[in-house]
């Protein structure tokens, strides 16, 4: 009984991170990503701005959201403050005579409650969201705008690279992570739908939006009402933006903790979403890439709990002591993140480790009915 335990566990490890990959790409194979040609006229976009305390970044930002390649008259970019306490505000109305419009929350209610006003105030045909750290290429908007000549797309996703400067082992695991994200983002696009956004570069049809209480994370849900409705979430990897990575294992487990729980209520509040009668191919990738991922900790906790009683056995104490290895070198690179954290032998672990413990966390709050709904920026 305990072997099948231990192999059903290790089995459902596998096929979240190994075998549904290889799967996704023999179902996409032979699909061509579409080439979408200039749109002949540009569309009118709001490009919305939920900030809270980017006192250190929103300049940067706005002046690279007024430097993108697209039209000035058909750019409508707004910040909303969300009760920002710093100079997040005074930034934001230095820009007043550029077109820049400033919404101020005065009670904070986070950054689903902040798009909600954002998009009340929109006077794009389109609504485009951004975090006030995500800096675009210039093209980046026509690019994620191109496809909805395909009036069968309702949300596009562009693709977000981090960027490391310092070299960090905390940073080379998410680039890791990131590049290995976007390559299942390519393929679900490729076979059905993208399964969300991402909260650094998404737009959506202006009539499609829906708003959410701020207990619910934007970016996963408000792209499945548009797919609900019949429009395709489309991922567009040539419409770029660039973040710098936290740096600090711990940042990226704080925010997998509050990233997990806050999708997972996401998922219970559209659980349709899994139902493979209705759509056989979405629910398949909702299932693998999101829900499974999700209960990969519990999956790691069981293999490593059952696999101590069954370590009598010569083959499984060799099991046990590969899994001790990999934790001790995960336990290191946490621990002695600049001087042993930057080597792949000790950030991977540490990478994988810290963000399943995140996601472990984040499972726990979710069942304990604790909701997230504010952001601490990590700088």
């Amino acid at each position: 009984m305990l072997i099948a335990i231990f192999w059903a566990a290790l089995f459902l490890v596998v096929y979240t991170y190994l075998i549904y990959p290889v799967l996704l790409w023999l179902l996409a194979a032979g699909r061509k990503r579409p080439e979408y040609a200039p749109l002949s006229e540009w569309p009118g976009v709001s490009l919305i701005i939920a900030a809270h305390n980017e006192e250190g970044v929103l300049r940067a930002k706005l002046e690279n959201a007024l430097a993108m390649d697209y039209p000035a008259e058909r750019l409508d970019i707004i910040v909303v403050s969300d009760a920002s306490t710093d100079d997040t505000d005074r930034i934001a109305a230095e820009f007043a005579a550029r077109g820049v419009r400033l919404h101020r929350q005065e009670v904070r209610g986070g950054k689903t409650e902040a798009q909600n006003a954002g998009v009340r105030l929109a006077r794009g045909q389109f609504v485009a969201f951004s975090d006030a750290n995500s800096m675009y290429a210039p093209s980046a908007l026509k690019r994620l705008l191109a496809p909805f000549a395909d009036e069968r797309i309702g949300c596009v996703c562009g693709e977000l690279q981090y960027a490391n400067p310092e070299d960090q082992g905390a940073g080379k695991g998410e680039g890791l992570y990131w590049r290995y994200e976007q390559f299942l983002k390519r393929r679900e696009s490729l076979l059905s739908s993208a399964l969300g956004a991402n909260g650094a570069i998404y737009a959506l049809r202006r009539e499609l939006f829906v708003e959410l209480r701020g207990d619910i994370i934007s970016d996963f849900v408000a792209p499945l009402h548009a797919w609900r409705r019949g429009f395709r979430i489309a991922y567009e990897p040539t419409a770029v933006a660039t973040e710098y990575s936290s740096g600090r294992f711990g940042d990226e487990f704080r925010r997998r903790r509050r990233i997990v729980s806050r999708s997972l209520y996401g998922l219970w509040t559209e659980a349709g979403v899994l139902n493979p009668f209705a759509h056989f191919f979405f629910a398949f990738q909702m299932f693998s890439h999101k829900l499974l991922r999700w209960l990969v900790p519990v999956w790691l906790l069981v293999v490593l709990a059952v696999n101590i009683p069954l370590a009598a056995s010569e083959y499984y104490s060799i099991l046990l002591a590969l899994q001790v290895a990999f934790y001790g070198l995960a336990a290191l690179g946490l621990l002695l993140p600049e001087r042993l954290g930057r080597c792949w032998l000790f950030y991977v672990p540490a990478y994988f480790t810290a963000t399943n413990w995140g996601t472990l966390l984040g499972l726990l709050s979710f069942l304990m009915g604790r909701r997230h709904r504010v952001w601490q920026p990590a700088r």
